[in-house]
């Protein structure tokens, strides 16, 4: 009797002095930066070591583009920095290849997909975020309907290549604000669109941005928790590296839930800077506070 007396202080004790691990240890993330504006991760790699991150993510259809020894050398400088290309966005060049609408042309979307898919296999990609605004957009008085299954079409097409081809990486939905496309505009939608695809790489994402700019509910991260594999973020109202909360009450509803969907993936940074070694230090600091403060 004595000795389960002693047994149950000791958990009280041990309830007291170290409260439960996920109460402890909050949201546990890899961060990175990913192209955007004036930001280019490839570029900047050895300023975003610097600051710590644990990942870079460069634009696929970007870095496709580029000359092939422009891209081995900007690939040289990345592996002396010792950060490594985990996830790609921008995937298809809105500009030249449409995937909505009377001008979706099959045989050009496969071919990109053959070589994009090929070099995000390379550089040991395991996530591809599909934002491509200007690829999913679709015209004006062109059936939404038939713009939806043109885009299930799509990810159907790049999941059986990922597959036949027994890559490593995932596709990722993205909800885009309204202004930058005209389908696919909240987390409940990329869901939905997801699970009508129905491929086993084809998830989705969650960008803190767009998921404000867009009004949707935090909770909508409860309801798509099987389905999200990447996630990126930006300060609000400006776009910009996010540095602190100033009223933004989304931010800890954010990573409260991120913890309470036990999600232990990556975290990109997708933001508008002119000084990348003068926001991204502060960025990483107030993100791992916020992830560590979840419950």
């Amino acid at each position: 009797m004595r000795l389960a007396n002693w047994l149950r202080a000791l958990v009280a004790l041990t309830a007291i002095v170290a409260p439960g691990r996920a109460e402890a240890q909050g949201v546990r993330l890899r961060y990175g930066v990913a192209s955007f504006g004036e930001v280019e991760p490839l570029r900047d790699a050895a300023t975003i070591a610097a600051c710590g991150y644990d990942y870079i993510e460069p634009g696929l259809a970007k870095t496709l583009a580029l000359p092939d020894p422009d891209r081995q050398e900007q690939l040289r400088r990345l592996s002396a920095t010792g950060l490594r290309v985990e996830t790609m966005n921008w995937f298809l060049p809105g500009a030249d290849i449409k995937l909505t609408g009377p001008t979706a042309d099959q045989a050009r979307v496969n071919d990109f997909l053959e070589r994009s898919l090929a070099l995000a296999e390379q550089l040991g990609v395991k996530v591809i975020v599909f934002g491509s605004p200007g690829a999913r957009s679709f015209p004006e008085g062109f059936p939404r309907e038939r713009a939806w299954d043109q885009l299930k079409a799509f990810l159907r097409t790049a999941g059986d290549i990922i597959e036949a081809r027994r890559y490593g990486m995932v596709i990722g939905i993205e909800p885009l604000r309204k202004p930058e496309s005209n389908i696919v505009n909240t987390v409940a939608e990329a869901a939905r669109l997801a699970r009508e695809v129905n491929h086993p790489k084809v998830r989705i994402i969650v960008d803190f941005y767009h998921l404000t700019f867009e009004n949707e509910d935090p909770d909508a991260i409860l309801d798509a928790k099987d389905l999200i594999v990447h996630l990126q973020i930006a300060e609000p109202s400006a776009r910009g590296f996010p540095r602190q909360e100033a009223g933004e009450a989304r931010y800890r509803r954010f990573f409260d839930n991120l913890l309470k969907i036990g999600y232990q993936g990556r975290l990109s940074i997708e933001a508008n800077s002119s000084d990348v070694a003068g926001d991204c230090g502060p960025a990483l600091k107030f993100l791992k506070e916020m992830a560590a403060a979840a419950r």
